[in-house]
């Protein structure tokens, strides 16, 4: 290679390289080793518990949903101040039938049609929601009984605008779960340090509260809803923490294939986000560095291995240390590979850790080619649901 082509390859490589290990190993390090030393700091409980309104989206959620109201009806929250409503989203399965026959037990179901998608159901139900907070759920997600005080609480503080929990996936239900499973303790790591210092960039879709007053209508083809409600938060400077104490438990995606899925329409509610503007404000120095180091630099990470995987293959005739990482990342590459086509291999540590880890970048990559051509709608097909889990 020619003088400057040599110097713009190891320029990619720096850059690439350094934004990889940063984003995804560094970035969460520092984030734990942040938590471990600013212990959490326990609010005392309200005087006066606020209403909150437990808003549960649904379209056809029939295998689902006479237990998650069941489980809804036994949270230990003062009764008269807990509302329930089932916002059905054009479902056609019997999810209203079953969801009426909890009216008499104070579930309030809103049967909205046609179809339109979670963004357009979600502003409806919390219009005619009394509640002043929301608390905003999957049909799937299994609460443990004090969940909801467990996060409310924390809007004692008036700098806190939202809280989310600890969405515990039954990894173990899924094709590919041991590398979900660490992927998911990273993820929380780094949400603990974020919510110490900061405020999170996204609360867990899941299940959270926010103050209803900070809600703001989603455009109807919004894809992240909780992603964009929680920047509407952050935008209205309060901050967003997480409460590892408020547990929930949630069916993991049965396949790889429809986690695939699922992460390329994530990541074009990720593109669509930055078109729309949904990130902090420079005068949010902490909130954006986080925004940049968890959220924009992840979002890119297809790009960065790209990167570093041409470019060190070019450099190979530079030293045995780079044939070792040359050759370290052809080593992963092939298992990832090989666990595509062998679920024994892909349920293990050794296979299912690059498996993962390869599929959500390629996922993330097909999502922003999409995002070039296709326009973005608010509805789309939910992953497969399985009878759910219980929650302790």
């Amino acid at each position: 290679m020619s003088g400057v082509l040599n110097i713009i390859v190891w320029i990619v490589f720096g850059v690439s390289l350094t934004a990889l290990v940063y984003s995804q190993a560094l970035y969460p390090l520092l984030m734990a080793l942040a938590a471990r030393r600013k212990p959490a700091q326990s609010p005392p409980a309200p005087i006066d518990w606020p209403s909150v309104s437990l808003i549960i989206p649904a379209h056809n959620e029939s295998i689902v949903i006479d237990a998650k109201l069941k489980n809804s009806l036994d949270i230990d929250y003062p009764s008269e101040k807990l509302e329930v409503i089932v916002a059905s989203d054009g479902s056609d399965d019997g999810t209203v039938e079953q969801a009426l026959a909890f009216e008499d037990r104070g579930v309030r179901v809103l049967d909205l049609k046609p179809r339109r998608g979670k963004a357009s159901i979600l502003n409806d139900a919390i219009e005619a929601a009394h509640g002043d907070v929301l608390c905003l759920c999957d049909a799937n997600v299994m609460f443990r009984p004090d969940v909801i005080r467990k996060m409310v609480v924390h809007l004692s503080n008036t700098s806190i605008g939202a809280v989310t929990g600890d969405v515990r996936l039954a990894s173990e239900q899924s094709d590919f779960g041991e590398g979900e499973s660490l992927y998911y303790k990273l993820e929380r790591a780094v949400q603990l340090g974020e919510s110490r210092f900061g405020s999170l960039c996204c609360v867990d879709g899941g299940m959270y509260v926010l103050r209803r007053e900070l809600y703001r209508k989603l455009s109807p083809d919004t894809v992240l809803d909780d992603f964009t409600t929680t920047m509407n938060v952050v935008l209205q400077k309060r901050r967003v923490v997480y409460e590892p104490a408020a547990i929930a438990d949630e069916n993991g995606t049965p396949s790889w294939k429809q986690e695939f899925r699922r992460r390329v329409r994530t990541t074009r509610g990720a593109v669509q986000s930055i078109r729309r503007g949904f990130f902090p404000s420079i005068w949010q120095p902490i909130v954006l560095g986080q925004y940049i180091s968890h959220k924009l630099l992840r979002w890119f990470g297809p790009f960065w291995l790209i990167g570093v995987f041409v470019s060190s293959c070019l450099l190979w005739n530079t030293g045995w240390g780079m044939r070792v990482i040359v050759l370290a990342q052809g080593f992963c590459y092939l298992l990832a590979g090989l666990a595509t086509f062998s679920r024994p291999l892909r349920e293990s540590a050794w296979g299912g850790v690059p498996f993962y880890f390869a599929m959500s970048h390629v996922a993330m990559l097909v999502g922003m080619v999409k995002s070039l051509y296709e326009t973005t709608h608010g509805t789309w097909e939910r992953t497969d649901r399985q009878l759910p889990v219980t929650a302790p």
